[in-house]
This record gives structure tokens, sequence and C-alpha cells, in this order.
């Protein structure tokens, strides 16, 4: 099956990556950096091209959509009018999330959305855990991660997406956090918001989004994302009737307290050991689901789920009162 991957920025490179040593795709690739496509082309052998009329006219079968997300809706249209099977990146506003089922079924496309910590061995031990009623029903979360925007890709300039206000890193993040969230805790239905900027970002962009949200099962949930600060966190607390879950991404450290039962300390393997194995897992259960082996686990509705909740986010944080999350309601563009 011929594969096109658009883009090749960290994320693209990674997707090649992945695929390369698959035997039953032609991986090609469409980028407008000339840089980009000559490591392509010497790292993973692949035909490259800089137009796009001649990327479509090779008649690719499977579009792997590696661009900014403020370019995501233009490849998807293209995915969905062209009959093509189709893999996005993290989005942070979903496209209308009924075209594409209602398309996606008329032509039996595989139109997939990214949902890597659905991949992550820690995130599946989690929701392991709290499926199987041990702890009971979760009453309250919270969840804080804390990344520093300037180490992300120094050697790009403003050019790079995550350094415009709108596609910011952070903003970025509060839904990728909230995809696996959502799919291992349940759902928000409203949202207490804030946004700030507590640090010194060149740019003017916030650095701090935090949202305290109602379940639909009941439970509260509380997210804060900071990407102004130095330390590098990613941990979690779970309260159950039962028990609870106190757990750090980075180090891949879970602790399971249940009632009546001694402390368990279940290592799931450290960042550095299983992200790029989870990477690798979700590029090719897509591709096994287009070849009919595998189902992919998230869908357009779950996708525009999360981002709905970071428009409510930004809403609440304007208004200073709580806000419903409403699937069709989209983060508004910020320049």
């Amino acid at each position: 099956m011929k594969v096109l991957q658009i883009g090749a920025g960290s994320m693209g490179t990674r997707r090649m990556r992945d695929i390369a040593g698959r035997k039953d795709v032609e991986p090609a690739l469409f980028d407008l950096r000339e840089d980009r496509r000559k490591n392509a082309a010497a790292r993973f052998g692949i035909t490259v091209f800089s137009d796009k009329s001649a990327a479509f006219a090779w008649k690719p079968e499977i579009l792997i959509i590696s661009t900014p997300p403020d370019r995501h809706d233009e490849y998807i249209r293209l995915a969905l009018d062209k009959g093509l099977h189709h893999f996005c990146e993290e989005n942070i506003r979903t496209f209308d999330y009924r075209k594409v089922e209602t398309v996606s079924k008329e032509k039996s496309l595989v139109s997939a959305p990214s949902c890597s910590f659905h991949f992550l061995p820690m995130v599946q031990k989690i929701k392991e855990v709290l499926d199987s009623g041990e702890i009971g029903n979760l009453h309250a979360c919270q969840i804080t991660l804390s990344t520093y925007q300037p180490s992300w890709h120094p050697g790009e300039g403003k050019e790079y997406y995550a350094r415009n206000r709108d596609t910011a890193a952070g903003r970025e993040m509060v839904p990728f956090e909230l995809v696996w969230m959502n799919h291992v805790f349940g759902t928000p239905v409203s949202v207490n918001g804030i946004t700030g900027r507590s640090g010194k970002l060149p740019g003017g962009s916030e650095d701090s989004w935090s949202a305290q949200m109602r379940l639909k099962s009941g439970g509260i949930e509380t997210l804060t994302v900071l990407h102004g600060a130095h330390p590098i966190i990613r941990r979690g607390l779970c309260i159950c009737e039962s028990g609870s879950l106190d757990f750090n991404l980075i180090s891949g450290e879970l602790i399971l307290n249940s009632e009546g039962s001694e402390e368990q300390r279940i290592p799931c393997g450290s960042s550095s050991e299983v992200l790029e194995s989870t990477y690798f897992n979700e590029i090719n259960t897509f591709i096994d689901t287009v070849r009919g082996a595998e189902t992919w686990p998230h869908s357009y509705y779950h996708s525009a789920l999360a981002t709905a909740a970071l428009a409510a986010l930004e809403e609440s944080a304007k208004s200073g009162i709580c806000t419903e999350v409403e699937v069709e309601r989209q983060p508004d563009k910020l320049n």
C-alpha cells in the first residue's frame, strides 16, 4: 500500500522511521522544506515530493498527516474527498467529526486521530486497575504536566508552530493529555478554567492552563499544564472509593494502595524506555487497522470531546463562570 507522509518535522520523521521496516507499505514524503526532503531520502530511501499535486498524482492509498495542527483540516478534507485512509496527529481544534464519520462510513475509510498514550504501558495499567473495580469508583484525580517550552526544538526559530500563541506547545498539550485522561477516567461535562502567564517566555503566549472538571461519572478531575517553568513533571494521583493510585509517567512507577492490601509499587517503564515503542505501536496499529487486522481505539468524536474541553477551559477563564463541554464548540483561533 502506498503511504504518503505529509510533513517531516520531529513527529513526521518518527512516523516514517516506525513504518520504514514494513514490507507491506511503500512510503513517500511531501514536505516544502528541502532539508527535510533530503534527510528523509537519505535516511529512509523513500520517494520525496516538493509539489503537492505531484505527491497526490503518485496515487497514495493512505495519508499520515504530521503537519502543525493549524494545517490538519486541509489534508483531512483531501483524504475524505479522495477516499484515502488517514492518520492525523493530535488536534488543538478537531475537524467536523460528523462529516468524518459519515464520509468514512460511505467510503469504508479508516480515519484515525492520534491517541498516542492509549499505547503507553503506564496508561494501560491505570485503566486496567480502574476497570477491574479493585479500588472502587473514582472520586477525584489530579494530573500535572510541566515542560519547558524553550527546550522544545531549540534549533528551530519563530517559524516553529509551538512558539505561535494559537498553536503553543502548552495549549496543544491540554487536549493531548485529555485524550488519554478521557479514555481512562471518563469524559468531563463542565469546566472551571484558569489560563495565565507566570514566566518569561518570549512572544506573549500563555504558559499556564488549569481546569477543574466535573466528570460524567460524577467524579472531579483537575488538569494543570505548565510550559514556562523549568521542572519537568508528569504526575498524577487518583483517589477512589477504597484505594488510590499515585503515578509518575516519567519514571514509570505506579503506586497502588488498596484497602486491606499492602502497597504495591508497579514498574511500567520510564518514558525514556517506553516512549518510542509507544509511538511505534500507535502508527503500526493504524496501518494494521487499514489492513483489517486491528481496530483503531479512538474516534474523531472523542478527539472533539478533548478539544472541546480546551474550549470550555478558555471560555471559563475569560468569563469566570463554570462552562459546559459542548462537543461542537471548538477552541477559538488566538491570532
